[in-house]
């Protein structure tokens, strides 16, 4: 190719070179005609021929690039065949491997460094959808055997009880103490199906919400209202902020949000304790913050409070019928509401759930 350039220059040389000599040519000997021919014509005569001689070299040149680029490519495609070929079956086998379930196959992108750019991308694409795969998969593991886990346990229990009973030679109260556990551990096996199932419907691509506007102040106080029995028995105060507040929101979702976490803070705030709820209405959204002086959590707990099954202490999360999944519905139903939930919290201080709901009902 460099010797190619050097002719393409040297006939561009000659070309500006006969070009030149033409019009001072044409000026020379103009005057030798008279009047038959002008300076003017006879340069633009010169210039007609010098133009072609351009053009003529420009198509060399042409004729030059495009035979080199197709030697290039044609060399490059005869040395690089085989590593094609190679790529090609490297992802066919690791797509293979993907469809039955072996979501650990990646593709080398070292390999391919010099493939280029869009090589490159489909490898990245790839490996990511491995890895996402791979953590759903996970997910689906995680959430079969923690069903099961959370089915078998109150099951064994009932089972074992039961036994108990045909015991002829127990007391009456033994009975009923038995009979009590019993009950209980099939209400938290009936609250644990329900809970899945709601959840269920909640992620499912049909689930819809039906926003109105509507007194959060007022639905706070039936929620209230609602739960005293669990909050009077253990003697805690519970106080709502006076201010009025509306929301657009689906009154029924929002109502299950309030239970669950009001019902959340009683189990965990010891008798004698206080539970503080307040709601305002900012310009753009609607606020809502549960306190109480109750136990806390620590910063890991705050950071896996809302996945499903998790409970930072299993034993006194069972023995208050909890299952682990309130606070996933709860984030759920504030996510449909393209809301946000947070938590904030200290051990042995207490803890705060914030939601805020937005009142742009075009995002609702």
């Amino acid at each position: 190719m460099k010797h190619g350039l050097k002719h393409i220059l040297l006939y561009l040389i000659l070309a500006a070179a006969l070009f030149t000599c033409l019009l001072i040519g044409a000026y020379l000997t103009a005057p030798l005609f008279g009047g038959g021919i002008s300076v003017q014509a006879a340069a633009r005569q010169a210039a007609y021929s010098a133009a072609g001689l351009l053009l003529f070299v420009l198509l060399l040149f042409l004729h030059q690039t495009i035979r080199h680029w197709i030697a290039h490519h044609t060399c490059y495609g005869k040395v690089h065949k085989n590593s094609y070929h190679t790529f090609i079956n490297e992802i066919e086998t690791a797509l293979d491997k993907i469809t039955i379930g072996d979501f650990e196959a990646r593709i080398d992108k070292e390999k391919y460094s010099d493939a280029g750019y869009h090589m490159s991308d489909l490898i990245d694409k790839i490996n990511h959808m491995a890895s996402e795969l791979g953590g759903m998969e996970t997910m689906r593991q995680d959430f079969v055997s923690n069903v099961s886990h959370e089915i078998q346990s109150p099951l064994t229990s009932i089972r074992g009880f039961v036994s108990l009973l045909k015991d002829d030679s127990l007391s009456r109260d033994e009975q009923l103490h038995y009979i009590g556990i019993i009950e209980s551990e099939s209400l938290r096996l009936s609250k644990l199906g329900e809970n899945l199932l709601r959840l269920s419907t909640l992620e499912s691509e049909c689930a819809e919400i039906s926003p109105k506007n509507y007194s959060l102040s007022r639905q706070l106080k039936d929620v209230i209202l609602l739960l005293e029995p669990q909050w009077s028995a253990k003697n805690i105060e519970v106080s709502l902020s006076e201010e009025a507040a509306d929301v657009f929101a689906d009154e029924d979702l929002l109502s299950q949000v309030w239970i669950n976490l009001l019902n959340n803070s009683i189990k965990f705030t010891p008798a004698g304790g206080k539970i503080i709820i307040s709601a305002a209405k900012q310009e753009m959204q609607t606020e809502v913050t549960i306190s109480d002086t109750g136990i806390g959590m620590t910063e890991e707990t705050m950071a896996h409070v809302f996945e499903r099954f998790y409970m930072a202490d299993k034993a006194r999360s069972r023995s208050a019928g909890g299952s682990g999944l309130g606070l996933s519905i709860v984030k759920k139903i504030v996510q449909m509401h393209h809301g946000r939930i947070g938590v904030e919290s200290r051990p042995g201080e207490g803890t705060t759930f914030w939601i805020a709901i937005p009142q742009n009902t075009e995002s609702v």
